[in-house]
């Protein structure tokens, strides 16, 4: 009879307990990952918002560790020592799914991509408008690679190679090199395009570049 009694309370017991739903935290589980920051300047903050305290700043092409990704779209990253937030809008994976990966070409790239949309400026380094090879010096510069001014200059600076992720790729009009590309993978760009007037990603196998493509260098 106790042993009835004792079987019924159980089974109440496990349908009562099996009809509860456990909410899941603000925060996702770590993501053990890397991002890079694709902003000139990314603020850090005490808080998921923008309205948290500012803790501090980090730079475009930086590579910050991230802990967790809150459900409002916030990676809570390490800063100083302290707990603190960044936007994901303004960041871009470490390791891209790109051919022809290296770890340096992935950041390369990941620094290019955010760049995107940005207005052509002839003779403009950035941050805001670039040309051509001000493009390609910006986004090297960001992760400590020092590259001439010039598309020419940055074609003898770099040694002959096949194009992979984050290399320069060159192309002339005749007469010498004129203009200078980041290679994506072994067909496609990021560059600043004047015609179009914005940096943007396209074909430098094929179309337009395919004929003037030159050839691709590293440092």
């Amino acid at each position: 009879m106790k042993a009835s009694f004792f079987a019924r309370l159980l089974t109440a017991a496990t349908i009562l307990f099996s009809g509860f739903t456990f909410a899941p935290t603000a925060t996702e589980a770590a993501s053990k990952s890397k991002v890079l920051v694709s902003a000139d300047i990314l603020n850090v903050r005490s808080t998921s918002s923008v309205k948290g305290k500012k803790l501090g700043q980090l730079s475009l092409g930086q590579a910050v560790a991230v802990e967790a990704k809150t459900a409002n779209g916030w990676y809570k990253v390490r800063y100083e020592g302290k707990t603190g937030y960044i936007l994901s809008t303004y960041t871009k994976p470490y390791r891209l799914k790109t051919k022809g990966l290296t770890k340096a070409g992935a950041s390369i790239v990941a620094v290019a991509e955010g760049l995107k949309g940005r207005p052509y400026v002839y003779g403009s380094t950035g941050a805001y408008g670039f040309d051509c090879s001000g493009l390609t010096s910006y986004v090297y510069k960001a992760l400590g690679k020092k590259l001439p001014r010039t598309a020419a200059a940055q074609y003898a600076a770099t040694s002959r190679t096949a194009p992979q992720a984050g290399d320069l790729v060159f192309f002339s009009f005749g007469g010498g090199i004129q203009h200078v590309g980041i290679a994506v993978d072994g067909s496609t760009m990021i560059n600043a395009n004047s015609y179009y007037g914005k940096v943007m990603k396209e074909s430098f196998r094929s179309g337009y570049w395919g004929s003037k493509y030159v050839g691709a260098g590293a440092l």
